[in-house]
């Protein structure tokens, strides 16, 4: 298993989170803050489907990669949940993504 898979991975456990705590679409489309762990910026980048190329069918599309990478969630969620390295591309070079 490489970095970007558990980036990816990490990202589907941060969709799950943002459905769990019920946030509106138009509020989970917002831009992550500087403070964001990268789980929550690959998040925010794949949601809400059809707007990435990276994973067109967002969340549930990222979900479903990682579970067939892997076969768990938690531990890849867990591990890029612990990185902030402040956008997008920097959690992509900071995971070897």
């Amino acid at each position: 298993m490489n970095r970007r898979w558990y980036v990816r991975s990490a990202a589907a456990m941060a969709a799950v989170a943002v459905c769990t705590l019920g946030l509106s679409g138009p509020t989970a489309a917002a831009e992550p803050s500087g403070n964001a762990s990268c789980l929550g910026i690959e998040a925010s980048a794949v949601s809400p489907p059809g707007s990435t190329e990276e994973f067109p069918g967002g969340m549930p599309e990222l979900v479903r990669f990682v579970k067939d990478q892997a076969g768990k969630l938690g531990p890849v969620a867990s591990q890029v949940a612990r990185i902030h390295a402040g956008s997008h591309e920097a959690c992509d070079e900071a995971t070897g993504g």
